[in-house]
């Protein structure tokens, strides 16, 4: 019996049923794994996403960090002294940002070994010294944290930040010109606000003489006049100091080898600095003194420690009287009503100090100062600062000794017009017996002699300032040698003023400057305003933490 064909094919076709659920279920399979990574690494990619968007909010939590940081020291330059530690949740609570910004300690500070800030020493415990890019500096670190806690979303970065600060206070000697102030002489035309390439040669020259020493580091923006033996900058010095004089030295009135500059740095040389504009004037201040610390008029401060005392006509009739310390340790005398006093007209003609000086700038903002001071203190005027005394701090038991690198207490003294030491004139007569018998005659001169309170070798340890005009010496041509003119701490003025006269018959003072270190990182009370000059960063370095 034979078999459909056609039937034995459908027999076998029904047959092969199993295999083709086999192929299907494999396609399903397939795609299931295809799925299932597509769904593994994007969940991967979006993991790696929200954890680098962490990362980035982390790293501008702790920028934000550093920028608080120096909002508080634009508002009070010695807030890092207190060694501040700084917390702040900046995002909401489902995406968390914060930060913690720590002062760092010293990596290689002055003495000792410290692993934090300590407030009793910041200086010492905070300020680096070695390196001449990390001299005077110090560090603080910034943490930012972004996201929720867990190892696939928290992230954490850090930012390390370098401090610095610009200005005159980091030199001991500063001048922006170093002719004579043109309007203390008959200047002829081209003498004023001109640098020494291009004004006459009969403008009045400054020098610097045998005997002078500027120990510490220096700047001028215009030329330096030298002749003789002068040293410049502190030798011995693990970080050298920089004497920058933008004109560059040269030799004045020299003869033969009478020129002989000594530059303690690292090349031997002087070298050029960024050209530094002084402030126009102190007016700024008077946005900070408090009312009870302003005053009117003449007024002489003399320095008692921890206390004040004022004579001052407007206040106490010209009584000596006791007054509290500054709250924000700044005084600002001004002008009441004007000032009628013409300093030019007494400085030529040397009648400076004398009572009728008093008198004639009764009403002008100008103080006298001197004393020993144991706070911070600021003393500003809208005229002159006269300097009738030495100023030196408690901690030190006599003139001369370095403060303690721990005692905070420096003496800022900033003036409009002129910073000026006092010393005023007197004349004695002199009679000498000529000739013999009855043909015997007095003979009498009138000498000029350095007056009473004149200072001999003083000492003033004081960041001195003089916006528009000069730091000097009252009737230097006149009376007789004085020694020394010791300056601890940093002298900066926009014309640079005449201290003395040397040769025979000198007159005045040969300069003594020494650098008072504390300065390159804490300045007296709101010296920093009227300079433009505030602390800033000068490197930062980050690297992740989570």
């Amino acid at each position: 019996m034979r078999v459909s064909t056609e039937n034995s094919a459908v027999a076998r076709l029904r047959n092969e049923d199993g295999f083709t659920m086999l192929v299907t279920l494999g396609v399903l399979l397939v795609s299931g794994l295809l799925l299932t990574a597509a769904f593994t690494a994007s969940s991967g990619d979006i993991q790696l996403s929200h954890h680098s968007t962490n990362h980035s909010q982390a790293y501008y939590a702790a920028a934000a960090g550093i920028q608080a940081f120096e909002n508080e020291l634009q508002k009070e330059p010695n807030y890092w002294e207190t060694c501040p530690e700084l917390k702040k949740t900046l995002g909401s609570s489902g995406s968390p940002e914060s930060y913690i910004v720590k002062p760092l300690p010293a990596e290689n500070p002055t003495s000792g070994k410290f692993t934090r800030c300590e407030t009793s020493k910041p200086f010492q415990s905070m300020i680096e010294k070695a390196g001449s890019a990390a001299a005077d500096t110090f560090r603080i670190e910034a943490t930012g944290e972004a996201g929720n806690s867990g190892p696939t979303q928290a992230s954490a970065q850090k930012i390390i930040a370098t401090f610095k600060v610009d200005g005159f206070l980091n030199y001991v000697y500063f001048t922006h010109y170093e002719d004579e102030d043109p309007e203390l002489y008959s200047a002829p035309s081209g003498c004023a606000e001109k640098y020494y390439s291009e004004r006459p040669s009969t403008c009045s020259t400054i020098i610097f003489t045998s005997g002078d020493s500027v120990n510490g580091p220096m700047h001028t923006d215009d030329a330096a006049a030298i002749c003789g033996e002068v040293s410049f900058g502190r030798s011995g010095r693990t970080v050298d100091d920089v004497v920058e004089i933008n004109g560059k030295p040269y030799a004045y009135n020299c003869s033969g080898g009478s020129y002989k500059p000594k530059f303690n740095t690292a090349n031997g040389e002087s070298t050029i600095g960024a050209e530094l504009l002084p402030p126009e004037s102190d007016s700024s201040l008077t946005q900070y003194v408090l009312p009870a610390d302003e005053f009117t008029g003449v007024t002489h401060i003399a320095l008692e420690g921890e206390t004040i005392k004022i004579t001052n006509k407007s206040v106490n009739k010209g009584a000596p009287e006791s007054i509290a310390w500054p709250e924000n340790g700044l005084i600002y005398v001004k002008n009441n009503k004007g000032c009628g006093f013409n300093f030019g007209e007494h400085y030529a003609n040397e009648t400076l100090d004398t009572s009728t000086e008093e008198s004639e700038e009764a009403t002008c903002g100008t103080v006298y100062v001197s004393g020993r001071y144991a706070k911070p203190l600021t003393i500003a005027a809208e005229e002159d600062v006269i300097i009738d005394g030495e100023i030196l701090p408690s901690a030190i038991l006599k003139a001369g000794e370095t403060p303690p690198a721990n005692d905070v207490a420096t003496l800022g003294l900033i003036a409009n017009d002129y910073v000026r030491i006092y010393h005023p004139l007197e004349e004695v007569e002199k009679c000498s017996s000529q000739g013999f018998g009855k043909s015997a005659k007095q003979v009498c001169t009138t000498t000029t002699v350095n007056g009473k309170g004149s200072l001999t070798n003083p000492w003033i340890y004081a960041a001195i300032l003089a916006t528009k005009s000069s730091f000097l010496v009252d009737n230097y041509k006149s009376g007789t040698e004085l020694g020394h003119l010791n300056v601890y701490g940093a002298i900066a003025q926009n014309y640079r003023g005449i201290v003395g006269q040397s040769g025979s018959g000198g007159t005045g003072y040969l300069k003594e400057y020494k650098y008072d270190e504390r300065l390159a990182v804490d300045e007296p009370p709101y010296f920093l305003q009227p300079l433009n000059a505030e602390w800033r960063v000068i490197r930062e370095t980050s690297g992740s933490s989570g």
